[in-house]
């Protein structure tokens, strides 16, 4: 039986060494959620990921893509 990935919408702590992290974290934001956590997840604990393969940034310029349906929104509700 394959273990499949299960974030859930709630306040909660989130596993940043999991192989599935940046895909739960995809699946947050499609659905706009505020917050969400790794609570209940069979990979909850996983540590396949190390600290030295996670991605840092070391520009003080960051440039972040957001997509322009949610860009227009947000300048619509700022107006």
């Amino acid at each position: 039986m394959k273990l499949r990935r299960k974030p859930v919408h709630k306040s909660g702590n989130r596993n940043m060494y999991c192989p599935h992290y940046d895909k739960c974290l995809d699946h947050a934001v499609e659905r706009r959620w505020k917050y969400w956590s790794c609570s209940g997840c069979p990979y909850e604990v996983t540590q396949q990921l190390r600290q030295s393969e996670i991605p840092t940034v070391h520009d003080t310029d960051v440039y972040y893509h957001v997509p322009s349906q949610i860009f227009r929104e947000l300048t619509y509700r700022l107006g």
